[in-house]
């Protein structure tokens, strides 16, 4: 049996109980045994009852819950170094049609190493649809690298069969293409196609291997793609099959003006109403992106209960804007938040995450809401905790929680002076960096310590993925490339129309008046 005693001059317990407060513990500690908190407190009332086999910290760092990415994809390398400039999400999409073949384990094993320097235990990773003759085994090994790394990880992987490649049926706009750009696109679409059948075979298959072990860093969730790329009925089916099996379901929703000009242009109202209309959401549905959004889609949401995944770095850098999470928070809508794998420095660290979310929710004006500390720290853990089925059991250091915690370095991020009136969650929010994370803890296992990841050598990891990616450009990822680059101006021309309309927006920032 293994034991330790965490000690921190503060233990945040858990973030925005209530706006601007928070449950700290001074000079407080954690006692946990096989994984699992079995006592909080004062740390001389800890120390005088626990006998422990290691203890870690003191009165020079703070204590957090391990931060939760609430909407990730694990791409490792970035599709930035994979040569796709950040551009509208439309078009974007297409550029990464031709990232080059790589390897599942690695790029999981990476990805997964750079969150958790940056204190993140706990992620929700939606993978990529791929041709169901190699899906299994990719999945086999993206949760290969997760469990190599020892990152908690709700995992889905998103379905996708129609309007790939706009927002229309994709035999009519394939019908208006050359026909050799047609075929290459027929080709390349047949080549990822999965049925609904193999979909769900491959979910069902998860769910019971990981469904019985109460122990399992791996939960199963469901993933629509977005309701744009899914049939009402594939939707339906969904629902069922969550109800059926007790899982929760991830899908990306709102994330651009176009999508929600989608709604508007095919039922006449926005794809929020669309999925109520369903009954599809509710509070097992976790919605990626959800920026542009009705007041009335928030209402929904609150009603429902579903969670907004708030992306607040990928939103920016694919020109779909910032979403409405004060309006969201005010009306009690569940905001969690994840960097989508495409973060302000393609680093996945979720302290910046943190920091970018804080600042962008800060309306002018006295009367106007910001987002504070308290309530930004609790979007990357209690909040983020709900939509992943780990719900209960990570989020808040709490007795019965697994033990997932984070040591920052307090004199550090206070270096060489801080009022010693200034909260402690305000100075992790304006102050902490990555760097300043000095232990990660997964399930009582130590996986960062003195700031290093110990599991296994991450200098060997990346030298085999520079290894990799030193080879030749394979000719499947130049012919991808050369098939994006000819749909670019087709594409750019459906959507010339689109995008017209007035909006009102929910913050103001400045005016041309």
């Amino acid at each position: 049996m293994s034991t330790s005693i965490i000690r921190g001059k503060y233990v945040i317990c858990e973030a925005g109980v209530e706006s601007q407060v928070s449950r700290v513990i001074s000079d407080g500690a954690v006692f946990q045994r096989d994984g699992i908190i079995e006592a909080v407190g004062a740390y001389a009332e800890i120390k005088a009852v626990h006998h422990a086999d290691e203890e870690l910290g003191g009165p020079s760092y703070v204590v957090i819950p391990g931060l939760v990415n609430a909407h990730h994809h694990g791409r490792g390398v970035s599709t930035f170094q994979n040569g796709c400039i950040d551009d509208c999400l439309e078009t974007w999409i297409l550029s990464g049609w031709g990232r080059r073949p790589y390897d599942h384990y690695l790029m999981s094993l990476y990805t997964a190493i750079q969150m958790i320097e940056s204190g993140t235990t706990t992620t929700m990773y939606n993978h990529a649809q791929t041709p169901a003759k190699g899906l299994a085994d990719d999945v086999s090994e993206v949760l290969r690298g997760f469990s190599a790394a020892g990152m908690r990880t709700a995992f889905s992987v998103y379905f996708r069969s129609r309007n790939r490649v706009v927002y229309k049926d994709d035999d009519r706009f394939m019908s208006g293409l050359p026909s050799d750009l047609a075929g290459s696109l027929r080709h390349f679409l047949s080549a990822v196609d999965l049925s609904e059948d193999e979909y769900f075979s491959v979910f069902q298959d998860l769910h019971w291997k990981y469904a019985n072990d109460h122990d399992s860093r791996v939960t199963v969730l469901l993933s629509p793609s977005n309701v744009q790329w899914v049939s009402d009925d594939f939707l339906l089916r969904t629902k069922e099959e969550a109800s059926r099996t007790n899982s929760a379901i991830h899908i990306h929703l709102a994330e651009s003006l176009y999508q929600k000009e989608y709604g508007v242009r095919t039922w006449g109202h926005s794809p929020v109403e669309h999925l109520d209309t369903l009954g599809f959401l509710g509070p097992e549905v976790s919605c990626a992106h959800s920026v542009w959004l009705t007041e009335q889609d928030i209402d929904i949401m609150a009603r429902t209960g579903a969670t907004a995944c708030h992306n607040p770095s990928s939103n920016l850098r694919l020109k779909n804007g910032i979403s409405p999470v004060n309006s969201m928070l005010g009306k009690g809508v569940n905001v969690a938040l994840g960097t989508d794998s495409t973060a302000i420095n393609d680093d996945d660290d979720m302290i910046q995450e943190m920091r970018l979310a804080a600042k962008l929710h800060r309306q002018p004006g006295m009367s106007n809401p910001a987002l504070d500390s308290h309530q930004t720290l609790r979007l990357a853990t209690a909040n983020a905790a709900r939509p992943t089925s780990f719900q209960g059991k990570i989020g808040a250091i709490e007795k019965g929680r697994f033990a997932d915690l984070v040591l920052l370095d307090l004199d550090a991020m206070t270096e060489p002076y801080t009022d010693p009136g200034i909260n402690v969650v305000d100075t992790l929010l304006y102050r902490g960096k990555a760097s300043h994370v000095d232990t990660v803890i997964i399930q009582g296992e130590v996986v960062v310590r003195g700031g290093t990841f110990i599991k296994m050598d991450k200098a060997e990891v990346l030298r085999e993925i520079r290894e990799q990616f030193s080879r030749p450009i394979e000719e499947q990822a130049l012919e991808a490339q050369k098939l994006a680059q000819g749909l670019t101006p087709f594409v750019e021309e459906f959507y010339k129309d689109w995008g017209k309309t007035d909006v009102l927006p929910y913050y103001g920032y400045n005016s041309r008046i």
